[in-house]
């Protein structure tokens, strides 16, 4: 009997930080991580090339082409992918983040909640099908997304008050 030998392939890893929209040429495993920012990560099924932004706020007032906002960097992400991909058709977004931590749902103060309708109303401007959703919660959240096969592996993050150290 012949034995087989499966080879894993890593893919090179990049960390995506707050501000940054990612699209690589070639195939990586893009990570970030996330507490009331979100991330849209955008994955071509045809072209298994994706794409992802990091953001810290809805809008932004003072600078429109920060990326900074979600409204931007969502639209700075499409467009980036428009180069690589096969068409608006056989794009998909996943969302992340948006976690809330310290705040009531309701209140305007919720930014995370407000992150993440601003990444839904600009894949719905832009007619791209919202496939996952991991939003909300008071948990961050750290992502690890394979630009190849689109799957997004999620670690959620537990936040813990330090405790008081005595003096011995």
């Amino acid at each position: 009997m012949e034995s087989l030998t499966i080879k894993a392939v890593t893919l090179p890893k990049l960390f995506v930080l707050v501000g940054q929209v990612v699209v690589p040429d070639e195939g990586h495993e893009l990570v970030t991580i996330l507490g009331s920012c979100v991330s849209v990560c955008l994955w071509d099924r045809k072209t298994r090339k994706g794409g992802i932004n990091h953001y810290l706020l809805p809008e932004t007032v003072n600078n429109a082409k920060s990326l900074h906002g979600g409204i931007a960097a969502t639209r700075m992400l499409i467009q980036s992918m428009a180069g690589l991909s096969s068409g608006r058709k056989n794009l998909e977004a996943q969302i992340f983040g948006g976690a809330n931590r310290f705040f009531k749902s309701e209140s305007f103060l919720n930014v995370g909640r407000q992150n993440v309708t601003a990444a839904l109303v600009a894949l719905d401007e832009a007619g791209i099908n919202v496939v996952h959703q991991d939003t909300g919660g008071e948990t961050g959240r750290k992502i690890y997304f394979n630009t190849e096969t689109g799957r997004v592996v999620v670690n959620r993050i537990n936040y813990t008050l330090p405790t008081s150290i005595t003096p011995a």
